[in-house]
Protein backbone atom coordinates (compact mmCIF):
# COMPACT_ATOMS: atom_id res chain seq x y z
CA UNK A 1 0.00 0.00 0.00
CA UNK A 2 1.20 3.49 -0.73
CA UNK A 3 1.89 5.88 2.09
CA UNK A 4 -1.40 7.23 3.27
CA UNK A 5 -2.17 10.91 2.99
CA UNK A 6 -4.17 13.34 5.08
CA UNK A 7 -6.18 16.39 4.28
CA UNK A 8 -7.29 19.30 6.41
CA UNK A 9 -9.54 20.86 3.78
CA UNK A 10 -12.66 20.80 5.92
CA UNK A 11 -10.71 22.09 8.89
CA UNK A 12 -9.51 25.07 6.93
CA UNK A 13 -13.07 25.86 5.91
CA UNK A 14 -14.11 26.29 9.54
CA UNK A 15 -13.64 29.84 10.79
CA UNK A 16 -11.39 30.22 13.82
CA UNK A 17 -12.61 32.95 16.17
CA UNK A 18 -10.43 34.07 19.04
CA UNK A 19 -12.24 34.26 22.37
CA UNK A 20 -10.26 37.41 23.20
CA UNK A 21 -11.99 39.27 20.39
CA UNK A 22 -15.33 39.23 22.19
CA UNK A 23 -16.22 42.74 23.30
CA UNK A 24 -18.75 41.84 25.98
CA UNK A 25 -18.50 39.33 28.78
CA UNK A 26 -20.83 37.22 30.87
CA UNK A 27 -20.02 37.04 34.57
CA UNK A 28 -21.33 34.43 36.97
CA UNK A 29 -20.65 35.14 40.63
CA UNK A 30 -20.35 31.63 42.00
CA UNK A 31 -19.97 32.79 45.58
CA UNK A 32 -20.56 36.44 46.57
CA UNK A 33 -20.62 35.51 50.28
CA UNK A 34 -23.72 37.65 50.80
CA UNK A 35 -25.01 35.44 53.61
CA UNK A 36 -23.72 33.02 56.21
CA UNK A 37 -25.53 30.26 54.33
CA UNK A 38 -23.06 30.67 51.43
CA UNK A 39 -20.21 29.74 53.78
CA UNK A 40 -21.70 27.00 55.93
CA UNK A 41 -24.39 25.37 53.85
CA UNK A 42 -24.41 25.78 50.07
CA UNK A 43 -21.54 25.36 49.54
CA UNK A 44 -20.01 24.33 52.83
CA UNK A 45 -16.53 25.84 52.91
CA UNK A 46 -13.97 23.98 55.00
CA UNK A 47 -10.60 22.24 55.11
CA UNK A 48 -10.06 19.14 52.95
CA UNK A 49 -6.82 18.19 54.69
CA UNK A 50 -3.74 19.64 56.39
CA UNK A 51 -2.99 21.11 59.82
CA UNK A 52 -2.42 24.80 59.03
CA UNK A 53 -6.17 25.38 58.87
CA UNK A 54 -7.84 26.66 62.04
CA UNK A 55 -11.30 27.98 61.20
CA UNK A 56 -13.59 29.71 58.73
CA UNK A 57 -16.64 31.92 59.19
CA UNK A 58 -18.85 34.41 57.41
CA UNK A 59 -17.87 38.01 58.21
CA UNK A 60 -20.65 40.55 57.49
CA UNK A 61 -18.32 43.47 58.35
CA UNK A 62 -15.99 42.90 55.39
CA UNK A 63 -16.84 43.17 51.69
CA UNK A 64 -14.55 43.93 48.74
CA UNK A 65 -17.14 46.33 47.31
CA UNK A 66 -18.01 47.97 50.64
CA UNK A 67 -21.54 46.65 50.27
CA UNK A 68 -23.24 46.78 53.71
CA UNK A 69 -25.65 44.08 52.61
CA UNK A 70 -22.93 41.58 51.79
CA UNK A 71 -19.90 40.01 53.48
CA UNK A 72 -16.85 37.84 52.90
CA UNK A 73 -15.35 34.47 53.80
CA UNK A 74 -13.04 34.79 56.83
CA UNK A 75 -10.21 32.24 57.12
CA UNK A 76 -7.75 31.64 59.99
CA UNK A 77 -4.58 29.57 59.57
CA UNK A 78 -1.30 29.03 61.46
CA UNK A 79 2.03 28.39 59.73
CA UNK A 80 5.47 27.52 61.04
CA UNK A 81 5.17 24.61 63.43
CA UNK A 82 5.97 21.10 62.16
CA UNK A 83 2.34 19.99 62.53
CA UNK A 84 1.11 22.97 60.49
CA UNK A 85 2.25 21.68 57.14
CA UNK A 86 -0.46 22.78 54.72
CA UNK A 87 -4.18 23.24 54.25
CA UNK A 88 -6.68 22.96 51.40
CA UNK A 89 -9.70 25.26 51.64
CA UNK A 90 -12.52 24.08 49.39
CA UNK A 91 -16.31 24.41 49.05
CA UNK A 92 -17.05 20.70 49.23
CA UNK A 93 -19.90 20.16 46.77
CA UNK A 94 -18.88 20.47 43.09
CA UNK A 95 -20.01 23.44 41.05
CA UNK A 96 -19.48 21.88 37.59
CA UNK A 97 -18.62 25.08 35.70
CA UNK A 98 -18.29 24.77 31.91
CA UNK A 99 -14.83 26.21 31.22
CA UNK A 100 -14.79 24.81 27.70
CA UNK A 101 -17.82 26.51 26.21
CA UNK A 102 -18.71 29.39 28.53
CA UNK A 103 -15.91 30.82 30.68
CA UNK A 104 -12.25 31.75 30.23
CA UNK A 105 -11.30 33.22 33.63
CA UNK A 106 -11.98 32.84 37.31
CA UNK A 107 -11.47 35.82 39.62
CA UNK A 108 -11.74 36.64 43.31
CA UNK A 109 -10.76 39.31 45.82
CA UNK A 110 -8.48 38.71 48.80
CA UNK A 111 -7.43 40.84 51.77
CA UNK A 112 -5.11 40.06 54.70
CA UNK A 113 -5.59 41.34 58.23
CA UNK A 114 -2.86 43.59 59.62
CA UNK A 115 -0.54 41.59 61.85
CA UNK A 116 -0.80 38.38 59.82
CA UNK A 117 2.45 36.42 59.57
CA UNK A 118 4.69 37.46 56.69
CA UNK A 119 7.74 36.14 54.90
CA UNK A 120 10.84 38.23 55.60
CA UNK A 121 14.12 38.68 53.70
CA UNK A 122 12.46 37.36 50.58
CA UNK A 123 14.44 37.40 47.32
CA UNK A 124 13.42 36.65 43.76
CA UNK A 125 15.55 33.50 43.78
CA UNK A 126 12.60 31.43 44.96
CA UNK A 127 10.54 32.42 41.87
CA UNK A 128 7.48 33.29 43.96
CA UNK A 129 8.50 36.58 45.57
CA UNK A 130 7.11 40.03 44.99
CA UNK A 131 10.56 41.61 44.68
CA UNK A 132 14.07 41.64 46.11
CA UNK A 133 13.95 42.27 49.84
CA UNK A 134 10.17 42.52 49.80
CA UNK A 135 7.71 41.27 52.40
CA UNK A 136 4.66 39.19 51.56
CA UNK A 137 2.13 36.83 53.11
CA UNK A 138 3.57 33.72 51.49
CA UNK A 139 2.69 31.84 48.34
CA UNK A 140 -0.90 30.67 48.01
CA UNK A 141 -1.98 28.07 45.46
CA UNK A 142 -5.23 28.03 43.52
CA UNK A 143 -6.50 24.78 42.06
CA UNK A 144 -9.49 22.55 41.50
CA UNK A 145 -10.76 19.21 42.70
CA UNK A 146 -11.23 16.48 40.11
CA UNK A 147 -12.35 13.06 41.26
CA UNK A 148 -10.23 13.38 44.43
CA UNK A 149 -7.21 14.66 42.51
CA UNK A 150 -5.74 18.12 43.01
CA UNK A 151 -4.83 20.24 39.98
CA UNK A 152 -2.91 23.34 41.12
CA UNK A 153 -2.81 25.80 38.23
CA UNK A 154 -1.95 29.18 39.77
CA UNK A 155 0.24 30.65 42.53
CA UNK A 156 0.46 34.17 43.91
CA UNK A 157 1.86 36.13 46.87
CA UNK A 158 0.21 39.29 48.25
CA UNK A 159 2.66 42.07 49.27
CA UNK A 160 2.57 42.79 53.00
CA UNK A 161 3.24 46.51 52.51
CA UNK A 162 1.87 49.15 50.16
CA UNK A 163 3.82 51.66 48.10
CA UNK A 164 4.39 53.84 51.17
CA UNK A 165 5.82 50.99 53.19
CA UNK A 166 2.71 50.78 55.37
CA UNK A 167 0.79 47.57 56.08
CA UNK A 168 -1.19 46.46 53.07
CA UNK A 169 -4.83 46.45 54.14
CA UNK A 170 -6.27 46.73 50.62
CA UNK A 171 -8.32 44.19 48.74
CA UNK A 172 -6.37 42.58 45.86
CA UNK A 173 -8.23 41.41 42.77
CA UNK A 174 -6.91 38.19 41.21
CA UNK A 175 -8.03 37.06 37.74
CA UNK A 176 -6.77 33.70 36.46
CA UNK A 177 -7.05 32.68 32.79
CA UNK A 178 -8.35 29.12 32.45
CA UNK A 179 -8.56 28.87 28.68
CA UNK A 180 -7.82 26.18 26.17
CA UNK A 181 -4.32 27.44 25.40
CA UNK A 182 -3.31 27.70 29.07
CA UNK A 183 -4.61 25.76 32.06
CA UNK A 184 -6.92 23.51 30.03
CA UNK A 185 -4.07 22.46 27.75
CA UNK A 186 -2.21 21.23 30.81
CA UNK A 187 -5.27 19.95 32.70
CA UNK A 188 -7.91 18.84 30.16
CA UNK A 189 -9.90 17.22 32.97
CA UNK A 190 -10.78 20.78 34.06
CA UNK A 191 -12.98 21.44 31.02
CA UNK A 192 -15.70 21.13 33.63
CA UNK A 193 -14.35 22.92 36.68
CA UNK A 194 -15.74 21.20 39.77
CA UNK A 195 -14.81 23.94 42.25
CA UNK A 196 -12.02 26.28 43.34
CA UNK A 197 -9.52 25.40 46.10
CA UNK A 198 -7.13 27.66 48.00
CA UNK A 199 -4.05 26.20 49.65
CA UNK A 200 -0.70 26.95 51.22
CA UNK A 201 2.13 24.42 51.48
CA UNK A 202 4.49 25.40 54.27
CA UNK A 203 7.31 23.16 53.03
CA UNK A 204 7.42 24.43 49.44
CA UNK A 205 7.34 27.60 47.32
CA UNK A 206 9.66 29.36 49.77
CA UNK A 207 7.04 29.23 52.55
CA UNK A 208 9.26 27.46 55.08
CA UNK A 209 10.28 30.84 56.54
CA UNK A 210 6.64 31.76 57.15
CA UNK A 211 5.69 31.40 60.83
CA UNK A 212 2.64 32.48 62.81
CA UNK A 213 -1.08 33.13 62.53
CA UNK A 214 -2.76 34.59 59.47
CA UNK A 215 -6.27 35.95 58.94
CA UNK A 216 -7.58 36.77 55.50
CA UNK A 217 -10.84 37.28 53.64
CA UNK A 218 -11.94 36.01 50.22
CA UNK A 219 -14.86 37.56 48.33
CA UNK A 220 -16.73 37.39 45.02
CA UNK A 221 -15.51 34.20 43.36
CA UNK A 222 -16.56 34.94 39.79
CA UNK A 223 -16.37 33.16 36.43
CA UNK A 224 -15.93 35.34 33.34
CA UNK A 225 -16.51 34.52 29.69
CA UNK A 226 -17.57 36.04 26.35
CA UNK A 227 -21.24 36.96 26.12
CA UNK A 228 -21.88 34.64 23.16
CA UNK A 229 -19.89 31.71 24.47
CA UNK A 230 -16.51 30.45 23.28
CA UNK A 231 -15.94 29.67 19.61
CA UNK A 232 -13.03 27.26 19.35
CA UNK A 233 -10.61 27.10 16.41
CA UNK A 234 -10.69 23.74 14.64
CA UNK A 235 -8.14 21.07 15.55
CA UNK A 236 -5.19 20.45 13.24
CA UNK A 237 -4.60 17.01 11.79
CA UNK A 238 -0.97 15.87 11.65
CA UNK A 239 0.68 13.59 9.06
CA UNK A 240 0.02 9.86 9.27
CA UNK A 241 2.75 7.91 11.10
CA UNK A 242 3.70 4.27 10.61
CA UNK A 243 3.50 2.27 13.82
CA UNK A 244 6.10 0.06 15.48
CA UNK A 245 4.90 -3.24 16.93
CA UNK A 246 5.69 -2.50 20.58
CA UNK A 247 4.20 -1.35 23.85
CA UNK A 248 3.47 2.36 23.41
CA UNK A 249 3.40 4.37 26.63
CA UNK A 250 2.04 7.90 26.48
CA UNK A 251 3.87 9.83 29.16
CA UNK A 252 1.31 11.19 31.58
CA UNK A 253 -1.85 11.45 29.46
CA UNK A 254 -3.66 12.72 32.57
CA UNK A 255 -1.45 15.39 34.16
CA UNK A 256 2.20 16.45 34.39
CA UNK A 257 2.73 14.03 37.29
CA UNK A 258 0.59 11.14 36.07
CA UNK A 259 2.15 7.67 35.89
CA UNK A 260 1.75 5.55 32.76
CA UNK A 261 3.06 2.10 33.64
CA UNK A 262 2.75 -1.65 33.86
CA UNK A 263 2.58 -3.36 37.26
CA UNK A 264 3.25 -7.05 37.75
CA UNK A 265 0.19 -9.01 38.87
CA UNK A 266 2.45 -11.42 40.74
CA UNK A 267 3.91 -9.99 43.96
CA UNK A 268 7.03 -12.21 43.94
CA UNK A 269 9.35 -9.94 41.96
CA UNK A 270 11.91 -9.02 44.68
CA UNK A 271 15.58 -9.76 44.14
CA UNK A 272 15.84 -10.77 47.81
CA UNK A 273 16.21 -14.54 48.08
CA UNK A 274 16.37 -14.90 44.33
CA UNK A 275 18.77 -16.99 42.27
CA UNK A 276 21.66 -14.57 41.75
CA UNK A 277 22.35 -12.83 39.55
CA UNK A 278 18.82 -11.43 39.46
CA UNK A 279 18.20 -9.15 36.47
CA UNK A 280 15.51 -6.63 35.55
CA UNK A 281 15.77 -5.51 31.94
CA UNK A 282 13.75 -3.48 29.45
CA UNK A 283 14.38 -2.20 25.95
CA UNK A 284 13.29 1.30 24.95
CA UNK A 285 12.95 1.81 21.20
CA UNK A 286 12.61 5.58 21.63
CA UNK A 287 12.11 8.18 24.35
CA UNK A 288 11.04 11.86 24.41
CA UNK A 289 14.02 14.22 24.20
CA UNK A 290 12.44 16.59 26.73
CA UNK A 291 14.20 17.69 29.90
CA UNK A 292 13.26 15.80 33.07
CA UNK A 293 10.83 13.35 31.47
CA UNK A 294 11.20 10.09 33.38
CA UNK A 295 11.30 6.37 32.71
CA UNK A 296 11.33 4.17 35.78
CA UNK A 297 11.67 0.62 37.01
CA UNK A 298 10.42 0.17 40.58
CA UNK A 299 10.34 -2.66 43.08
CA UNK A 300 7.66 -1.91 45.66
CA UNK A 301 7.31 -4.25 48.67
CA UNK A 302 3.87 -5.14 49.92
CA UNK A 303 0.93 -7.14 48.58
CA UNK A 304 -0.17 -6.61 45.01
CA UNK A 305 -2.18 -3.41 44.88
CA UNK A 306 -4.77 -1.85 42.59
CA UNK A 307 -5.63 1.79 41.98
CA UNK A 308 -2.44 3.25 43.45
CA UNK A 309 -0.51 4.89 40.58
CA UNK A 310 1.78 6.78 42.94
CA UNK A 311 2.84 3.79 45.06
CA UNK A 312 6.48 4.86 44.67
CA UNK A 313 5.49 8.01 46.58
CA UNK A 314 2.68 6.75 48.81
CA UNK A 315 3.98 3.37 49.97
CA UNK A 316 6.51 3.18 52.80
CA UNK A 317 9.25 1.23 50.97
CA UNK A 318 10.43 1.46 47.37
CA UNK A 319 13.53 0.99 45.24
CA UNK A 320 13.67 2.57 41.83
CA UNK A 321 15.78 3.02 38.76
CA UNK A 322 14.95 6.54 37.60
CA UNK A 323 16.02 7.61 34.10
CA UNK A 324 15.68 11.32 33.30
CA UNK A 325 16.06 12.77 29.82
CA UNK A 326 18.27 15.88 29.86
CA UNK A 327 16.60 17.49 26.85
CA UNK A 328 19.90 17.54 24.93
CA UNK A 329 19.89 13.96 23.69
CA UNK A 330 21.32 12.40 26.86
CA UNK A 331 20.16 11.27 30.28
CA UNK A 332 20.86 10.94 34.00
CA UNK A 333 20.06 7.62 35.72
CA UNK A 334 19.66 7.15 39.47
CA UNK A 335 19.26 4.14 41.75
CA UNK A 336 17.53 5.20 44.97
CA UNK A 337 15.49 3.65 47.76
CA UNK A 338 13.43 4.56 50.81
CA UNK A 339 12.04 2.75 53.85
CA UNK A 340 9.38 3.66 56.42
CA UNK A 341 8.60 6.87 54.56
CA UNK A 342 5.22 7.74 53.06
CA UNK A 343 4.49 10.77 50.88
CA UNK A 344 8.08 10.85 49.70
CA UNK A 345 10.10 9.76 46.69
CA UNK A 346 13.03 7.35 47.24
CA UNK A 347 15.64 9.52 48.95
CA UNK A 348 18.68 7.29 49.58
CA UNK A 349 20.60 7.73 46.33
CA UNK A 350 23.14 4.95 45.77
CA UNK A 351 24.13 5.63 42.16
CA UNK A 352 23.88 8.49 39.69
CA UNK A 353 25.32 8.27 36.20
CA UNK A 354 25.05 10.53 33.15
CA UNK A 355 25.57 9.97 29.47
CA UNK A 356 25.32 11.86 26.21
CA UNK A 357 23.71 8.76 24.74
CA UNK A 358 19.97 8.63 24.16
CA UNK A 359 17.95 6.84 26.85
CA UNK A 360 16.66 4.62 24.04
CA UNK A 361 18.25 1.18 24.23
CA UNK A 362 18.53 -1.70 26.66
CA UNK A 363 18.64 -1.11 30.41
CA UNK A 364 19.62 -3.89 32.81
CA UNK A 365 19.57 -3.70 36.59
CA UNK A 366 21.51 -6.66 38.01
CA UNK A 367 21.68 -7.80 41.65
CA UNK A 368 24.59 -10.07 42.50
CA UNK A 369 23.55 -10.26 46.15
CA UNK A 370 20.98 -8.70 48.46
CA UNK A 371 22.98 -5.44 48.60
CA UNK A 372 25.27 -5.30 45.54
CA UNK A 373 24.73 -5.05 41.83
CA UNK A 374 25.42 -3.26 38.56
CA UNK A 375 23.54 -1.02 36.16
CA UNK A 376 23.95 -1.10 32.39
CA UNK A 377 22.38 1.34 29.98
CA UNK A 378 23.12 3.09 26.68
CA UNK A 379 26.64 4.51 27.01
CA UNK A 380 27.24 2.93 30.46
CA UNK A 381 28.05 -0.70 31.22
CA UNK A 382 28.16 -2.60 34.51
CA UNK A 383 28.42 0.40 36.84
CA UNK A 384 28.54 -0.99 40.39
CA UNK A 385 26.24 0.08 43.22
CA UNK A 386 25.53 -0.94 46.83
CA UNK A 387 22.23 -0.77 48.72
CA UNK A 388 23.32 0.54 52.12
CA UNK A 389 20.29 -0.66 54.03
CA UNK A 390 21.20 -2.89 57.02
CA UNK A 391 17.67 -4.32 56.99
CA UNK A 392 17.46 -4.83 53.24
CA UNK A 393 16.19 -8.43 53.48
CA UNK A 394 13.23 -7.46 55.67
CA UNK A 395 12.61 -4.15 53.91
CA UNK A 396 12.59 -5.42 50.31
CA UNK A 397 11.67 -9.09 50.45
CA UNK A 398 8.54 -10.56 48.87
CA UNK A 399 5.73 -9.80 48.51
CA UNK A 400 6.91 -7.12 46.10
CA UNK A 401 5.62 -5.93 42.75
CA UNK A 402 7.53 -4.69 39.71
CA UNK A 403 6.54 -1.42 38.01
CA UNK A 404 7.87 -0.22 34.63
CA UNK A 405 6.77 2.96 32.91
CA UNK A 406 7.04 6.71 32.46
CA UNK A 407 5.87 10.05 33.81
CA UNK A 408 6.31 13.69 32.70
CA UNK A 409 7.84 14.42 36.13
CA UNK A 410 6.46 17.95 36.19
CA UNK A 411 7.25 18.75 32.55
CA UNK A 412 4.36 20.38 30.71
CA UNK A 413 6.14 19.77 27.38
CA UNK A 414 6.51 16.09 28.25
CA UNK A 415 2.85 15.46 29.05
CA UNK A 416 1.30 13.02 26.59
CA UNK A 417 4.52 12.29 24.65
CA UNK A 418 4.86 8.71 23.33
CA UNK A 419 7.63 6.19 23.90
CA UNK A 420 7.87 2.55 22.81
CA UNK A 421 9.04 -0.49 24.77
CA UNK A 422 10.20 -3.56 22.85
CA UNK A 423 10.46 -5.93 25.81
CA UNK A 424 10.63 -6.42 29.58
CA UNK A 425 12.58 -9.36 31.03
CA UNK A 426 13.09 -10.50 34.63
CA UNK A 427 15.33 -13.43 35.59
CA UNK A 428 16.24 -15.05 38.91
CA UNK A 429 13.14 -13.96 40.86
CA UNK A 430 10.44 -16.28 42.18
CA UNK A 431 8.28 -15.17 39.22
CA UNK A 432 10.46 -14.60 36.10
CA UNK A 433 9.05 -12.55 33.21
CA UNK A 434 9.92 -12.69 29.51
CA UNK A 435 7.67 -10.44 27.46
CA UNK A 436 8.45 -9.45 23.87
CA UNK A 437 5.96 -6.74 22.90
CA UNK A 438 7.08 -6.70 19.25
CA UNK A 439 5.51 -10.10 18.60
CA UNK A 440 2.65 -10.14 21.11
CA UNK A 441 -0.97 -10.10 19.98
CA UNK A 442 -2.33 -9.01 23.37
CA UNK A 443 -0.99 -7.73 26.67
CA UNK A 444 0.27 -10.65 28.74
CA UNK A 445 -1.72 -11.54 31.85
CA UNK A 446 1.39 -11.01 34.01
CA UNK A 447 0.69 -7.24 33.78
CA UNK A 448 -2.01 -4.85 34.90
CA UNK A 449 -2.58 -1.26 33.84
CA UNK A 450 -4.83 -0.60 36.85
CA UNK A 451 -2.05 1.43 38.48
CA UNK A 452 -1.91 4.03 35.71
CA UNK A 453 -3.45 7.43 36.30
CA UNK A 454 -4.97 6.83 32.86
CA UNK A 455 -4.99 3.11 31.87
CA UNK A 456 -5.69 4.21 28.29
CA UNK A 457 -2.15 5.63 28.17
CA UNK A 458 -0.55 2.16 27.76
CA UNK A 459 -1.29 0.52 24.39
CA UNK A 460 0.03 -2.66 22.81
CA UNK A 461 0.53 -2.04 19.08
CA UNK A 462 0.38 -5.16 16.93
CA UNK A 463 1.46 -5.71 13.29
CA UNK A 464 -2.17 -5.50 12.08
CA UNK A 465 -2.40 -1.89 13.35
CA UNK A 466 -0.17 -0.14 10.82
CA UNK A 467 -0.85 3.59 11.34
CA UNK A 468 -1.10 6.33 13.94
CA UNK A 469 -3.12 9.46 13.24
CA UNK A 470 -3.04 12.29 15.75
CA UNK A 471 -4.48 15.77 16.08
CA UNK A 472 -4.44 18.58 18.59
CA UNK A 473 -7.18 19.39 21.06
CA UNK A 474 -9.81 20.60 21.75
CA UNK A 475 -11.79 18.54 19.28
CA UNK A 476 -15.30 18.49 20.69
CA UNK A 477 -17.78 17.49 17.96
CA UNK A 478 -15.10 16.34 15.51
CA UNK A 479 -14.69 12.81 14.19
CA UNK A 480 -12.37 10.93 11.87
CA UNK A 481 -13.31 10.11 8.27
CA UNK A 482 -11.50 8.16 5.55
CA UNK A 483 -11.78 8.22 1.77
CA UNK A 484 -9.95 6.98 -1.32
CA UNK A 485 -10.47 10.33 -3.04
CA UNK A 486 -9.62 13.55 -1.26
CA UNK A 487 -11.62 15.72 -3.64
CA UNK A 488 -14.93 13.93 -4.07
CA UNK A 489 -15.07 11.37 -1.25
CA UNK A 490 -17.24 9.73 -0.16
CA UNK A 491 -16.02 10.14 3.41
CA UNK A 492 -16.75 7.18 5.64
CA UNK A 493 -16.16 6.29 9.27
CA UNK A 494 -13.07 4.03 9.40
CA UNK A 495 -15.07 1.26 11.06
CA UNK A 496 -17.43 1.18 8.07
CA UNK A 497 -14.94 -1.02 6.22
CA UNK A 498 -15.13 -3.84 8.78
CA UNK A 499 -18.85 -3.74 9.35
CA UNK A 500 -18.49 -1.52 12.45
CA UNK A 501 -16.93 -4.43 14.31
CA UNK A 502 -13.58 -2.74 15.09
CA UNK A 503 -13.34 0.95 15.95
CA UNK A 504 -9.97 2.73 15.97
CA UNK A 505 -8.70 3.10 19.53
CA UNK A 506 -8.45 6.77 20.57
CA UNK A 507 -5.86 7.71 23.19
CA UNK A 508 -6.66 11.09 24.72
CA UNK A 509 -4.16 13.32 26.46
CA UNK A 510 -3.83 17.02 27.15
CA UNK A 511 -2.28 18.09 23.84
CA UNK A 512 -3.18 15.47 21.26
CA UNK A 513 -5.60 12.68 20.56
CA UNK A 514 -4.06 9.63 18.92
CA UNK A 515 -6.00 7.14 16.79
CA UNK A 516 -4.53 3.67 16.25
CA UNK A 517 -5.73 2.54 12.81
CA UNK A 518 -6.06 -1.22 12.24
CA UNK A 519 -5.84 -2.64 8.73
CA UNK A 520 -9.53 -3.51 8.90
CA UNK A 521 -10.37 0.23 9.00
CA UNK A 522 -8.65 0.99 5.68
CA UNK A 523 -10.73 1.41 2.50
CA UNK A 524 -10.94 -1.31 -0.11
CA UNK A 525 -10.41 -0.91 -3.85
CA UNK A 526 -14.13 -1.13 -4.59
CA UNK A 527 -14.99 1.12 -1.64
CA UNK A 528 -17.37 -1.45 -0.18
CA UNK A 529 -17.39 -2.80 3.36
CA UNK A 530 -16.36 -6.42 3.94
CA UNK A 531 -16.20 -7.02 0.19
CA UNK A 532 -13.11 -9.20 0.32
CA UNK A 533 -11.36 -6.84 -2.09
CA UNK A 534 -7.76 -5.76 -1.68
CA UNK A 535 -7.05 -2.52 0.11
CA UNK A 536 -7.06 0.67 -1.89
CA UNK A 537 -3.57 2.00 -2.79
CA UNK A 538 -4.60 5.39 -1.37
CA UNK A 539 -6.33 6.43 1.80
CA UNK A 540 -7.00 9.96 2.97
CA UNK A 541 -8.04 10.94 6.49
CA UNK A 542 -9.68 14.10 7.74
CA UNK A 543 -11.44 15.48 10.80
CA UNK A 544 -14.86 16.98 10.36
CA UNK A 545 -17.61 18.43 12.51
CA UNK A 546 -19.93 16.62 12.34
CA UNK A 547 -18.11 13.39 11.50
CA UNK A 548 -19.37 11.12 8.70
CA UNK A 549 -22.79 9.71 9.46
CA UNK A 550 -22.23 6.24 8.00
Amino acid sequence: MKAMKTTTAMLLAVAAISVTSQAQTTNWVADPFDTANQVTNSPNWGNWFGNMYQSRAWDPTMDSGNNPGSGALLVNVIAGRPAHDQYVLWPGLPWNVDMYNLFTNVSFDICYQTGSAIRTNVTVSDNYSTGIGSLDYGVMRVGAWDNWNQDWFYTFAIPATNGLGLPNTNWTHISIPININGVLKQYPNLYTLRNIMFSMDNANYGNAILSGAQTYWIDNITFIGPSNGIVHPPPSLNPVLKTKPALRVFTGAASIYARSQLTSVNANESWIGGTYPVTYSFNLLDFPNINNVQAHLEIIPGPAYTGNPGADYNNTNCLWLQILSNGSGGYTANISWKTNSTSNNPNHNELSISSASSPAGTWTLTFNSATTGTLSGPGNNNVAFTINDPNVVADFGNPATLVVGNQPNGSTAGEGQPSDYASITVTGTAAPIADDFTTASSLDAVWTTANCDNPNSVVLVTPNQPYWIYWDTPDSGYGLGVSTNVDVGPWMLPQYYNGYYTVPQIIKNGKYNWALIPSSCLPTIDGQAQSGQALSPNAFFRLSNPPPAN
